[in-house]
């Protein structure tokens, strides 16, 4: 029809959008009042620094006494305006917007992810529950057919005791009127007496069974329990991991391993990092082999991005975006942070920070990240500004390598691979607490901490994986790998799998868990 009849209508391609009616629109808008669309802007209120057309002024700002036509304000604060300063935070803006909106669409494939896979739950549990009302109700039909059985063969068998009785005397009765010889007309006697007598006890027995029937008295508590019920559980909006207790033991059930060296693979694969997108693919950062892997629900490859030097460690940013650190371990060489996003089934790289000291660790709460070097912890922005340095012992090379932030934001936990320490830090950098243990020793350069988005932290060592309390002073438990050297590990609550990563070796480890509380 735009071909045809409406020949004077603007037509813009999809990638024209800077020239859609929509942004000609806010241009030829620009001089008019939001508030009051047909009136133009004529002042401006420095009292409430807010642009005025006539009705502005006439309804809310009368009061006002720093009230300026456009024409002085424009010249008076000519010099005054930061051109510079202003268009950089419209490109600032724009970008944090376009991030958010980036995130949006990620949440809806979230929101996506977690309503299809309740339904799924919801779906599961009805099952549930039907195989234990079928179980029920086999378990009661068995009694019901055991009891059945049983009166039923008790009555049988009376019934033909009786007709042998009936039997017996009949006969028994007839041979006393033929039989002329005393002695067996005694014996026959004596045989009456005794059937009489076992007639009567057998009649007696019967007589007390006699009307035997059976009830079906039902189970009303359940009954009760089912019409009590409104649902088969609530749905929750917003992240169910807050109400999880982070010092729930973390226990092993079951191991599986999973092959994740590719084809294009040099060397034997070293894990040195673990995320996971919200509809349960892995990503996985492959340090001899410079790259990272995504790897689908059934654990294998479906896409490898190439690194320019070893990736360190990884973090989960949002629900399909992480960030990896890049480093060559000098200062003076090449440092990054590579920020990744997961979409369609493949790894796109979205930015990359350029970083003027050695990165190892590496850390994501709201909108901060925090960077280990080695000999200091550094607070940055998303967009690779530094906040400040929040700790630093350049005693050794190794002093500061692992860090963990607790979900709610207000812990941060630091590893010291020189002296096998767990840190406990303020987010101000104040040590909290200072942990030491051998179960910490790693002999390699590696962020051996992991903080779950439950609150459960994990410090790794050269044979097992420690599980610490969020104060940092106690191992509650231990996990032993029958694999040396694990370079990584991932716990997700939700979906209860502990996922552990090694140094040289080309399998990761899956654990199915169970939490318990402690005591």
């Amino acid at each position: 029809m735009h071909k045809k009849l409406l020949k004077d209508h603007a037509v813009s391609a999809k990638s024209d959008g800077d020239s859609w009616y929509v942004a000609n629109k806010v241009d030829d808008n620009i001089e008019f009042c939001e508030d009051h669309t047909i009136q133009k802007l004529t002042m401006f209120c420095e009292d409430h620094e807010q642009l005025l057309c006539n009705l502005c002024l006439l309804l809310n700002h009368r009061q006002c006494s720093k009230v300026f036509t456009l024409a002085e304000q424009a010249k008076s604060n000519s010099q005054r305006i930061p051109l510079v300063q202003v268009t950089k935070g419209i490109e600032k803006s724009q970008k944090r917007l376009k991030d958010m909106v980036d995130r949006g669409k990620d949440n809806i494939k979230s929101l996506k992810a977690s309503y299809e896979q309740i339904y799924e739950e919801i779906l599961d549990e009805r099952r549930q529950i039907n195989e234990n009302l079928d179980r029920l109700q086999q378990n009661t039909i068995r009694e019901l057919q055991s009891i059945h059985e049983r009166l039923n063969n008790s009555i049988e068998d009376d019934t033909k005791r009786c007709l042998e009785c009936i039997s017996k005397l009949k006969i028994y009765g007839a041979k006393l009127k033929d039989i002329i010889i005393p002695e067996r007309t005694f014996i026959t006697l004596r045989k009456c007496i005794d059937q009489t007598a076992a007639a009567d006890s057998l009649l007696k027995s019967m007589i007390k069974k006699d009307g035997t029937d059976i009830k079906f008295q039902p189970n009303r508590e359940l009954i009760q329990f089912h019409a009590d019920c409104t649902d088969f559980g609530k749905i929750i909006i917003g992240d169910p991991q807050h109400n999880v207790d982070p010092n729930k033991i973390v226990s092993i059930e079951d191991k599986s391993e999973y092959n994740v060296r590719t084809a294009t693979d040099k060397y034997s694969c070293s894990i040195t990092g673990i995320c996971t997108t919200s509809n349960g693919d892995l990503v996985i950062a492959d340090c001899h082999n410079n790259c990272v892997k995504l790897l689908n629900q059934a654990y294998k490859v479906i896409d490898q991005v190439q690194l320019p030097t070893c990736p360190w460690s990884m973090c989960s940013i949002s629900s399909f975006e992480m960030a990896v650190t890049v480093s060559e371990q000098e200062a003076d060489a090449l440092n990054e942070i590579h920020l990744l996003r997961v979409d369609g089934g493949k790894i796109i790289r979205k930015q990359v920070l350029e970083m003027n000291h050695v990165c190892y660790g590496i850390a994501h709460v709201d909108a901060e990240v925090f960077v280990t070097s080695g000999t200091a912890l550094y607070e940055y922005t998303m967009e690779g500004r530094l906040v400040k340095k929040l700790y630093e012992d350049s005693t050794d090379e190794c002093r500061v390598l692992g860090v963990g932030v607790s979900p709610d934001g207000k812990m941060i936990y630091v590893t010291d691979g020189t002296d096998d320490k767990l840190l406990t830090l303020t987010m101000d950098g104040t040590v909290t607490a200072t942990f030491q243990d051998s179960a910490f020793k790693h002999d390699k350069i590696t962020d051996n901490i992991h903080v779950a988005a439950t609150g459960q932290v994990f410090v790794y060592g050269d044979n097992s994986i420690s599980q610490v309390d969020t104060v940092g002073k106690t191992i509650l438990n231990t996990i032993s790998v029958d694999i040396a050297k694990p370079a990584s590990v991932y716990f997700n609550e939700v979906t209860r799998k502990l996922i552990v990563g090694f140094w040289w070796h080309d399998n990761i480890n899956e654990f199915k868990t169970k939490t318990v509380p402690t005591f």
